[in-house]
């Protein structure tokens, strides 16, 4: 009797078209719709180049309630008690402001001594040092405009470590969390929604790519 292995994938002739690829780039306070790559890298909103890509990740909390005689998951028996988003990146452009950005609370003052930046960090975190938004603009193979993925009010709490090595660059990871503005909870019958947002080019219906470009 012949045997053969049979083919069976998902892979279809428009999958390399869905393909996310490359490592892309890192920008803060980019608006959708109207910051384009281009544009965003003109206006300094790019942190500059970055080492190994980028990562994020948001991950419900779940709490399953435990009662008598229910011994298996049941729909209608877990509830989402909130979500860890972050987008995570490793910088290698050493200016004053990814210094600061990497330090998470700090302050930039310049000509003490004449021609350096003074950057410090300090014990009190401020409402400026949470940034309206990380976001990361990538290739989708078969798209015309990018993906576009943000996280809002963005505060890094990996810290400051620079290490430095012959034949080789500093670089910081930094790993910014998504965090909340307090005013979602000023009435309970706001949706209570997680802190990002990704922007998928919709693909037109009967083809692969679209050019469409989201939008706040």
């Amino acid at each position: 009797m012949a045997r053969r292995v049979k083919p069976y994938s998902g892979y279809n002739q428009t999958t390399p078209d869905k393909l996310l690829l490359d490592a892309g780039a890192v920008f803060i306070n980019f608006t959708p719709g109207t910051d384009t790559y281009e544009s965003a890298k003109t206006a300094g909103k790019c942190l500059g180049a970055t080492q190994k890509g980028s990562e994020f990740s948001a991950v419900p909390q779940f709490r399953r309630m435990e009662i008598d005689g229910v011994h298996t998951r049941t729909i209608g028996d877990t509830l989402i008690d909130g979500w860890d988003v972050y987008l995570k990146t490793t910088l290698v452009e050493m200016t004053s402001d990814n210094i600061k950005r990497a330090l998470g609370v700090g302050n930039i003052s310049t000509g003490t001594p004449s021609g350096y930046d003074k950057i410090q960090g300090r014990d009190t975190i401020e409402t400026t040092d949470y940034i309206s938004n990380v976001t990361f603009v990538g290739n989708i193979l078969g798209e015309t405009d990018p993906i576009i993925i943000q996280v809002f009010n963005a505060f890094n709490e990996s810290g400051l470590t620079i290490t430095n090595e012959d034949k080789n660059n500093a670089a910081v990871e930094c790993q910014f969390y998504g965090y909340n503005d307090a005013t979602v909870y000023d009435s309970v019958t706001n949706p209570l929604r997680p802190p990002f947002a990704i922007y998928r080019p919709t693909i037109a219906s009967g083809s692969s790519s679209s050019s469409s470009q989201g939008g706040n």
